[in-house]
């Protein structure tokens, strides 16, 4: 399982190959933060002091990262355009549906 410095350390690997201004340390903390709780919602996984997300969604988390952060700016749109350029988004949330569909919720007993 990979922590949040290790994560951010790779999305900075991947966002030097974008012709971008990179975010700060602590945008990306907070980003990578937002995407794990996302996960962790949908899955119904409690983090622990061991475990700060399932690690069978590890690979969920950069690709959300990347696609709120490609999305700054446009916060709330579902779509806008600009110099014969229309971008549209799939909702207005922060992350797109089909995104996060695919997790699993944990069975909880009681």
């Amino acid at each position: 399982m990979k922590n949040i410095e290790e994560i951010r350390e790779e999305l900075q690997t991947i966002l030097a190959d974008y012709d971008m201004e990179l975010p700060s340390d602590e945008t990306l903390d907070m980003e990578i933060k937002s995407a794990i709780g996302a996960i962790n919602r949908c899955r119904r996984f409690t983090p622990t002091d061991k475990a700060l997300y399932d690690v069978t969604y590890e690979d969920k988390i950069i690709p959300l990262v990347l696609t709120s952060i490609m999305k700054f700016g446009a916060e709330g749109e579902t779509e806008h355009s600009e110099n014969n350029v229309i971008r549209r988004y799939g909702n207005a949330n922060k992350y797109p549906r089909e995104m996060l569909e695919d997790i699993l919720p944990l069975a909880k007993f009681y």
